[in-house]
């Protein structure tokens, strides 16, 4: 199995987080793990703790990739990006057919992302002719009225995706992402994940929601999901929500009221999970050292919850349409 993962220091802890879920509950069904680590300048200490996952678990091979080619690529089109406090390793992903030009097929996955089951049955997915295969976004609606998609447009969440690196190759999908860059003139269409949904122009294989398990539908029940999210009964299928709901492979701890596990008051329902692996990692004796929020953002957030859990589907929904919940007015 082969799998990209990109990290600054910032989430280098996470990072190794991650690997270690996917080491507990993968390492049986492969004979060799790849991790391919795009590294946007991790510092030494902690690419020794990372690089300690060899020892403990012998089939795990590391390739340490350093971001300066990568950033030689951005360097031409940094301007045209949007402003905004993520780094530019958000883009790294973009460039991985031409900087692994020996792989064909890999599994990219964010680093705030822990699994809970094997990956066999995901990394196994025939994709085909399909550039990448991913689950669908729970925002998408939104996400595709303010694109000016087409309602049956697919719009994913590319915080897993699994890669077909040749195909990416063979039609010279890194040259149309940075024509499309040079060409856009609202930044606002060109964060990253908009960037890769536009790219791949629907050549996108559909994974069933348990691959890649967002915060919301960790928490709420499949109705008021649908109901809250406007989507359609076919874009998750009531059986496919509940397991991911239940049973999630891959559990995705998006930014949302329900925090996350290395911010304060996380109420994530899955946060216990983190920390096993935490635990178990090379970064057990890590301390976390909290950002402390304003009293009015943890208010904000906890009316954010309420809304999301107890309020009438139809006004969570206006609200939720209307950015209304959206992380603005909890930073505001």
């Amino acid at each position: 199995m082969n799998l990209l993962l990109v990290s600054d220091e910032n989430y280098a802890m996470q990072l190794t987080v991650l690997m270690t879920s996917i080491l507990n509950n993968s390492y049986d069904d492969f004979d060799e793990i790849n991790f391919y680590i795009l590294s946007n300048n991790i510092t030494d200490s902690s690419l020794e703790k990372i690089r300690s996952l060899e020892t403990t678990y012998e089939k795990t091979k590391l390739h340490i990739i350093p971001n300066t080619e990568i950033e030689k690529k951005l360097e031409n089109i940094k301007d045209k990006l949007p402003a905004t406090d993520k780094s530019t390793s958000y883009y790294y992903r973009m460039f991985a057919a031409s900087i692994l030009p020996n792989v064909d097929k890999i599994l990219y996955m964010d680093s705030d992302i822990v699994t809970n089951n094997s990956l066999i049955e995901l990394y196994n997915t025939n994709v085909g002719s399909y550039y990448a295969a991913g689950v669908i976004d729970i925002n998408q609606t939104g996400f595709k009225e303010e694109l000016n998609m087409d309602p049956n447009d697919i719009y994913v969440n590319s915080g897993v995706l699994l890669m077909n690196l040749e195909k990416w190759r063979e039609d010279n999908i890194q040259d149309q992402i940075i024509d499309f860059i040079n060409k856009t003139t609202n930044k606002e269409l060109l964060y990253d994940q908009h960037i890769i949904n536009y790219a791949l122009k629907n050549n996108i294989k559909v994974l069933e929601p348990k691959n890649n398990v967002l915060t919301h539908v960790s928490v709420l029940a499949y109705k008021r999901f649908m109901g809250i999210f406007r989507l359609k009964d076919h874009v998750f299928v009531e059986k496919d929500y509940n397991e991911a709901h239940t049973n999630p492979v891959c559990i995705h701890f998006i930014t949302s009221p329900w925090r996350r596990p290395w911010e304060l008051n996380c109420k994530h329902p899955y946060v216990d999970l983190f920390f096993k692996y935490k635990n178990l990692s090379p970064f057990a004796d890590h301390e976390i050292k909290y950002k402390v929020m304003p009293k009015s953002y943890m208010w904000k957030a906890a009316i954010n919850r309420f809304i999301f859990t107890k309020f009438p589907v139809k006004i969570a929904a206006y609200m939720n349409k209307h950015n209304i919940l959206n992380l603005k007015w909890l930073l505001g």
